[in-house]
């Protein structure tokens, strides 16, 4: 079985904007363009330093070795589930074999709602040990939910961040609801969000008080605020500051089944 198995041992590659937040769906769906971007250079974590010592087995063989293309392998993967295109990589038993013997290698952490309508593996396209995800209702950052993620990049060497949030969150729904009164800790962390989407609405002529106009952009604001608070936690930031980790906030549409990344 072992030479089915291909290999990556090369990590000196360059890569691309260590923080990518600010672009559009279009954008997100071209994100193979940035891998070429800037000129920083591969910056070693603490467990890309062990990799380096003893380079691991990658059971993916194109799995992603930037930030930047990590990202895209993300946007790529989404469109061809947005458009019934689906190749449903690394399921077959070569990669059920490798990963039991040698280990998880994911290229990105998602930290994404438990709604059973949006599976980060099936709505990006990825296979057994591409993704670490951590499942909480509303895509809230708790804090085992912050230590799981924290294992997944500084340990596991994930180059990619996204917090998703998704149309029609159900605690998103009970926050806005259930505001400002006090409420379980998974709706409380929604508050601030909720608060904001309120001011936004209201600033733009709208009904603060109509549950219609807050929720979509409060799911909005709570994957902002829910990446942006991540990015200023170690070990995030330091991961972020080498170029080592991309942070990114998305919103999957249950219509049309895209990823948007959103902007502040």
């Amino acid at each position: 079985m072992k030479s089915q198995i291909n290999v990556i041992r090369d990590l000196d590659r360059s890569a691309g904007s260590p923080f990518i937040q600010s672009i559009d769906r279009r954008a997100f769906l071209r994100l193979g363009g940035f891998a070429g971007l800037a000129g920083l250079c591969w910056a070693l974590t603490p467990a890309h330093l062990a990799f380096a010592a003893t380079p691991p087995v990658y059971c993916n063989p194109n799995r992603p070795m930037t930030p930047a293309d990590a990202l895209a392998a993300l946007a790529s993967g989404n469109e061809l589930w947005a458009t019934g295109q689906q190749q449903h990589p690394g399921e077959d038993s070569t990669r059920r074999t490798c990963v039991a013997e040698y280990g998880q290698t994911p290229f990105a952490a998602i930290l994404s709602c438990s709604d059973s309508r949006v599976p980060p593996e099936l709505i990006f396209d990825q296979g057994l040990g591409d993704l670490f995800v951590v499942r909480v209702a509303g895509n809230s950052d708790t804090v085992v939910g912050q230590q799981s993620l924290a294992y997944g990049v500084d340990h596991l060497g994930a180059l990619a961040l996204m917090v998703l949030g998704h149309e029609e969150c159900g605690a998103v729904k009970e926050a806005i609801k259930n505001f400002p009164r006090p409420a379980p800790v998974f709706l409380n962390i929604i508050y601030p969000a909720v608060r904001k989407a309120r001011m936004i609405v209201r600033q733009s002529g709208g009904d603060p008080d109509n549950p219609d106009l807050v929720l979509p952009v409060a799911v909005n604001q709570h994957a902002l605020l829910t990446a942006a608070r991540i990015g200023t936690q170690q070990p995030f930031r330091g991961l972020v500051n080498q170029g080592a980790l991309a942070i990114a906030a998305g919103v999957y549409s249950l219509d049309d089944q895209t990823v948007t990344v959103l902007t502040t």
